[in-house]
């Protein structure tokens, strides 16, 4: 039977600069306002735009709060594939070229171990590479 849907994943990651409230004297305007400008060169940085560029409108929320005040964006990235599904198609991988007989589900919890060790390899070689500083 054909399947009638498929399955999407994201990831958001939401960067938070938060300032502390001060309960009888508020939040300092000096130290919000240095949060803002850190979530703005934050979000330009990671979204790769230059110093002038304009920022979406609503892309850096505020959100007062009685403890903090928090400047915030967040960024949606398609999201990984888990560690076992890796394994499991390296196995079948495996299986298909003969190197491995059985499925991945028959196999021993030191063998899937190993698959595992392998998936997380895999998963490494494909995170992006670190911005240089």
């Amino acid at each position: 039977m054909p399947q009638s849907h498929t399955q999407r994943a994201i990831s958001y990651t939401r960067r938070e600069f938060v300032v502390p409230v001060d309960q009888t004297h508020g939040a300092n305007h000096t130290a919000v306002n240095a949060a803002w400008q850190d979530a703005i060169r934050s979000y330009r940085a990671d979204q790769q735009l230059t110093a002038d560029a304009t920022i979406p409108e609503g892309a850096v929320a505020f959100w007062p709060g009685v403890d903090e005040i928090i400047v915030s964006y967040e960024r949606e990235r398609p999201a990984q594939p888990s560690l076992d599904d890796v394994a499991r198609t390296l196995a079948a991988h495996d299986q298909a070229t003969g190197r491995q007989s059985i499925p991945y589900s028959s196999l021993t919890a030191v063998d899937h171990e190993a698959y595992h060790a392998a998936a997380r390899d895999v998963l490494a070689i494909l995170q992006p590479a670190a911005p240089r500083a």
